[in-house]
């Protein structure tokens, strides 16, 4: 398996974890995470792009990760002081979108 294909798998894992960490937080809260790929895409804050080689695939997670983490500090900012329980949750997760980024522009440049 090539070092990307590692990598990406390695991704796919941690975002994983981070949607099970918030899905167990909205059911904490009484929630119901709705989890359909239909809902999610149309919620989605990046757009899907389909690269035609392996940069420009790279390049377009790398751009998605730093989309996600605009979207995270905004969640953090929105959470502020009214719920320290999830803001606590949804601050652990930029630091790991952040390690993507400069992963994926390491596999960009090189």
């Amino acid at each position: 398996m090539t070092l990307v294909a590692e990598e990406f798998l390695q991704y796919v894992a941690e975002e994983q974890g981070h949607a099970d960490l918030l899905a167990e937080r909205i059911v904490q809260l009484g929630g119901k995470p709705d989890l359909s790929t239909e809902r999610l895409l149309i919620r989605s804050h990046g757009e899907h792009v389909e690269g035609d080689s392996l940069v420009e695939m790279i390049t377009a997670d790398l751009l998605a990760e730093r989309i996600s983490i605009d979207s995270y500090r905004a969640m953090i900012a929105s959470i502020g002081d009214d719920d320290p329980t999830t803001r606590q949750i949804v601050e652990r997760i930029p630091a790991q979108e952040e390690a993507h980024a400069e992963n994926l522009a390491g596999l960009v440049r090189d």
